[in-house]
């Protein structure tokens, strides 16, 4: 064997600087790691901070809606006063009577009477109309008048009046304070204006006449004043005749039925 030295290989210069080279990168591989890590925690932190500032930012109330949630504030009631609704004045009702020296009947030839009954009808020689008067002073004018019905009581039948003339009729006039001949075809205020009845039946026999009585109060008469006559008026039968026969306030059929007027206004 030889005496000299065994040596033993070494790294060259440039082997250990590539080993330290490697190093430095996986250092910094670390490094960066770590650096990007840490960037990346704190950034989403502060992402997450800012979120959740906008988040409460958002929530806070607008002054809108501060002015909006202020208390309200509820006005004391004020009392308004109303008058009480005036009183519907009671409505009153007034039966008139008629007069008996002015009801009665009239006949085309001139005769007639005021103090037997209401009478209306032919016979051979003349047709016969009736007459009735009310006096209506108490009704105040200014009086607001609702209804006014004229009722006659139908005593008694002569022969055949309503087969005869038909229906009868009522007339509305004024024929003064006396009941006289110039009655009989004395001009109408309204001529026909309504049918009192078209039948014989011994009753009452009731007709409205309110508009008649208003125009009497307006045009301030004292009376209201009918006079009934069948709707056909012609001469014929026998002396005897047919006519209609209603009592009149002399009671002369003994019915006590005389004439009424009934009006009711306040």
């Amino acid at each position: 064997m030889d005496d000299s030295q065994i040596v033993f290989p070494q790294n060259s210069e440039g082997e250990n600087k590539s080993k330290l080279r490697f190093f430095i990168i996986i250092l910094l591989a670390i490094l960066g790691i770590g650096i990007i890590g840490w960037v990346s925690y704190f950034l989403g932190t502060k992402s997450q901070s800012n979120t959740e500032t906008k988040v409460q930012i958002s929530q806070s109330p607008t002054p809108t809606e501060l002015i909006s949630k202020k208390p309200s504030i509820t006005p004391k009631s004020t009392l308004i006063s109303t008058p009480a609704p005036s009183p519907t004045p009671a409505l009153k009702t007034k039966i008139f009577s008629s007069l008996a020296a002015e009801d009665g009947f009239r006949s085309s030839n001139g005769g007639g009477n005021n103090s037997l009954e209401v009478r209306a009808g032919r016979n051979a020689n003349l047709v016969t109309r009736g007459f009735i008067t009310f006096e209506i002073s108490d009704i105040p004018q200014e009086a607001k008048i609702q209804s006014a019905t004229l009722r006659l009581y139908q005593a008694k039948i002569v022969g055949n009046p309503y087969g005869a003339g038909g229906s009868m009729k009522i007339d509305h006039l004024t024929y003064g304070d006396t009941l006289d001949s110039s009655d009989y075809a004395a001009p109408a205020l309204s001529s026909g204006f309504v049918n009192l009845t078209n039948n014989a039946a011994v009753e009452w026999k009731d007709v409205d006449v309110s508009e008649k009585v208003k125009n009497d109060v307006a045009n301030a008469r004292s009376t209201s004043q009918f006079r009934i006559h069948f709707q056909t008026e012609v001469t014929g039968g026998d002396v005897i005749g047919d006519f209609a026969y209603f009592e009149a306030k002399e009671n002369t059929q003994g019915t006590g039925n005389t004439p009424q007027l009934v009006v009711k206004y306040q």
